[in-house]
């Protein structure tokens, strides 16, 4: 016998509701694993400096006072100091170090070069990010006279 009652689902409004709601949650995971699977190329290196370069005219020598502070988001190893003045490039004497996050070295060098009071002096800190690709800042500084 065939019954009269009929077969119900459920209504089109409460479909519509169930499938938002499911893709609003698909949406939010995709979302969040973008976010942790990207959040690497977000990554930046960013060096704050401080440089002076002090003159002794009396015993011919001349020093390079640094504070190096990584302020990014990437370590940073520092491979070594130049002083660049025109077609001359200067060594500052320099131990490599790695720089983490938040971390900062200061220091003072001897610089192995004519150094002359009251001239500026290009300063380049060179150095390599954690994937290889080099990295460096640049600044220039008056010499003075110690």
């Amino acid at each position: 016998m065939y019954s009269s009652k009929k077969r119900r689902g459920i209504s089109s409004i409460l479909g519509t509701v169930i499938v938002l709601a499911i893709t609003l949650v698909l949406g939010g995971l995709l979302y969040a694993y973008s976010n942790g699977m990207f959040s690497s190329l977000t990554q930046n290196a960013n060096l704050q400096i401080q440089l002076s370069i002090y003159v002794n005219p009396n015993a011919n020598q001349a020093f390079l006072q640094y504070y190096i502070s990584n302020t990014g988001s990437v370590e940073v190893y520092l491979d070594g100091i130049q002083i660049i003045n025109g077609n001359t490039t200067i060594s500052v004497t320099f131990k490599p170090e790695l720089l983490q996050p938040g971390q900062s070295v200061q220091n003072i060098s001897e610089i192995n070069g004519q150094i002359t009071a009251g001239q500026y002096y290009t300063v380049e800190i060179i150095g390599h990010l954690p994937n290889g690709k080099p990295y460096s800042v640049v600044q220039n500084v008056l010499a003075s006279v110690a």
